[in-house]
């Protein structure tokens, strides 16, 4: 039985309840410069529907457990407009922290990588989110960057960000726009979900063929299919089956008034906390329209 009925109501009624506070406010103390504001006021009610669409897919995804594509595409009607969230695993990106260096060397190589070998490239990620200054072939530690004016590089430390990638030594910014899509540091496994990841990404796991890459892509949403799992089997040194504990949402508000506003958000489970849920990333796009 679906019981997000009940909760999209509580939603509605947190969210505009919260709405009238802040127009309230805003007519009291500023009613001579109304007709200025209406553009911050359109803002904030954009804000408040992806902050609602965030909190929505959070309790679909953890409090009633529901798979992403359940979640997926789904709607999320409010009295102020709408919200459209998009739900993908994280575990179908590779981490650049937790993946084997096989699996950089086939991103790079997949994606087709030009300022550096794939051997360097998934050297000198290695040598970044290790703990030591010992160089890997091909790799880089600190006296490689050191004289390129990036004294405290490679940090030696786990990457915090894919933004980060951009500084690796000798990789041009053509080649991380290639990589960054297919990249996280939020997969906690470092291998890939059959479910989730894309054609060009699982044809980052050796020895995977653009057929059998064409067949897992295609078989995604079939987790019964005979051929999907002697496939998971073939390549079970990459490919996990756990059930996945963080999502990647993209959330698309468009208000009444004709405001279209952005965000995208990564959230993992979390049983300590009260919520269920931790926010490890979220990141405001913009707004638009009108």
């Amino acid at each position: 039985m679906q019981r997000d009925g009940g909760y999209v109501t509580l939603a509605t009624l947190v969210v505009c309840g919260l709405l009238a506070g802040i127009v309230s406010t805003l007519v009291l103390s500023a009613q001579p410069t109304l007709v200025l504001t209406r553009l911050g006021v359109d803002d904030l009610v954009t804000e408040n529907l992806l902050d609602s669409g965030a909190t929505a897919s959070a309790y679909l995804l953890f409090t009633e457990d529901r798979d992403a594509a359940f979640v997926d595409g789904r709607i999320i009607t409010l009295s102020t407009g709408s919200v459209t969230l998009q739900v993908a695993a994280e575990a179908g990106r590779l981490d650049l922290n937790a993946s084997p260096p096989e699996l950089l060397k086939g991103l790079f190589k997949a994606v087709d990588g030009q300022s550096l070998s794939p051997d360097a490239f998934a050297a000198r990620v290695v040598d970044w989110r290790d703990g030591d200054d010992e160089r890997t072939p091909e790799g880089a530690e600190r006296s490689d960057y050191r004289g390129n004016g990036a004294s405290g590089l490679p940090m030696n430390a786990k990457f915090q960000s894919v933004g980060e990638l951009r500084f690796l030594k000798g990789l041009s910014e053509n080649d991380y726009m290639k990589l960054e899509s297919f990249l996280t540091v939020h997969n906690r496994t470092g291998m890939l979900d059959p479910g989730a990841a894309s054609r060009k990404a699982l044809l980052a796991i050796p020895g995977m063929s653009e057929a059998d890459a064409t067949t897992i892509a295609a078989l995604r949403n079939d987790e019964d299919s005979d051929e999907r799992r002697a496939l998971v089997k073939r390549y079970e040194g990459f490919l996990t089956v756990e059930r996945p504990t963080v999502f990647r949402v993209n959330l698309v508000a468009h208000s009444k008034s004709g405001r279209v506003g952005t965000a995208e958000m990564v959230v993992a489970d979390a049983t300590d906390t009260p919520k269920g849920y931790v926010v490890y990333a979220w990141t405001f796009t913009g707004t638009g329209g009108r």
